[in-house]
């Protein structure tokens, strides 16, 4: 099941509001929170509620098929926010994204853009790019991105308030055939 990740912030009206959806391991979240931080940084608003948010951005699992089919599933549910809620721009981030890019953009109408693994640092950009009033279907995934933003928390009700997850490495150097970490 999904996670939402949720922070106290009241979104306010001059803001850009942003839903956050983390899918996979403990790796995401992470990722997930350092994405956050980077977003309130840049003077984003968080909204607990996808369907409040201007921008929604799902960080996606691509490790085995059941995740990969979760994260796709996560991505077509929430593209119908585009009618039925505030959402304005579509976002896949992580694993998935980093892995099959071009395909996604492709096959999955629904998607503005496309943020891989190497590139979190620049989430905040490519968020205002593509709110911009001619945004185009974008892909970044050149470089390791400088991760020295202060990460934003997520609320999680399995975990301590004095608890946090800690990613000691990127991705694997093993090449197993039924694993799509990047």
């Amino acid at each position: 099941m999904p996670s939402r990740l949720i922070t106290p912030s009241r979104p306010s009206s001059k803001k850009t509001t942003i839903g956050f959806v983390n899918l996979g391991c403990s790796k995401n979240q992470v990722d997930s929170e350092v994405m956050l931080g980077m977003l309130v940084a840049d003077g984003f608003a968080l909204t607990a509620d996808p369907k409040k948010a201007e921008v929604v951005i799902i960080n996606t699992c691509g490790f085995i098929e059941e995740a990969k089919q979760e994260s796709i599933d996560t991505i077509i549910a929430h593209g119908k926010l585009k009618e039925t809620g505030s959402c304005r721009v579509l976002i896949a981030a992580g694993c998935l994204a980093q892995r099959y890019q071009g395909d996604l953009l492709e096959q999955l109408p629904e998607l503005d853009g496309v943020v891989g693994t190497g590139e979190f640092g620049k989430i905040a950009e490519i968020c205002r790019d593509l709110l911009a009033p001619k945004k185009t279907a974008t892909t970044a995934l050149d470089q390791r991105a400088s991760l020295s933003v202060r990460r934003r928390r997520a609320a999680s009700a399995s975990r301590e308030a004095h608890s946090a997850y800690v990613k000691i490495a990127e991705g694997c150097n093993r090449n197993c055939a039924f694993c799509a970490i990047p």
